[in-house]
Formats: structure tokens, sequence, C-alpha cells
């Protein structure tokens, strides 16, 4: 059970890391290039050039996916540890 656990948390430990870099890709993108605010280049529409546009969404995608993933080895580590402390009544 503990490797359940110990592999659950380096699951959590690598969504929150790539949660973090999604999330400081999105910071970036609203400093723009020149950190100032003001995007460069050929705009699309108000705001963002295209492909910050595009760099936008596979940030929300990446911080969506993370979640997801770090819910699903947080679940892993709970089953893990109820399935041991029931072990440890059983043998009590």
């Amino acid at each position: 059970m503990i490797d359940a656990v110990q592999t659950a948390f380096g699951g959590m430990a690598a969504a929150q890391a790539r949660f973090t870099e999604a999330a400081v890709q999105v910071a970036r993108m609203r400093a723009g290039p020149s950190g100032t605010g003001q995007p460069t280049g050929q705009s699309s529409g108000p705001g963002l050039p295209a492909a910050a546009r595009v760099d936008l969404s596979q940030a929300a995608q990446e911080i969506a996916a993370s979640r997801a993933d770090f819910a699903a080895d947080a679940a892993v580590a709970r089953a893990a540890d109820g399935t041991t402390r029931r072990l440890l009544d059983v043998r009590a």
C-alpha cells in the first residue's frame, strides 16, 4: 500500500508542476513579450496576437487536465489509505 501512496503523491507533484507551468504561461501572456502588458505582433482581435490565443487555449486545457490528474491521484491516495486502515483494523 505504501507504493500506491508514493505513486499517487508523485503523480500529484507532477500535476502540480504542470499546473504551475501553465499558470506561468498565462501570466507571461498577460505581460506580453516585452513585459509591458502590451502584446507585440499582428493582432487578430482585441488583446492578444493570434499565436498567444492558441497558447492560451493550450494553457487552459493543461490547467484543466492537471486538475483532473491531481484529483485522480488524490483519490488513489485516499483509497490506499483506507485499505491500509482496514487491513490494520483486521489485524488488531
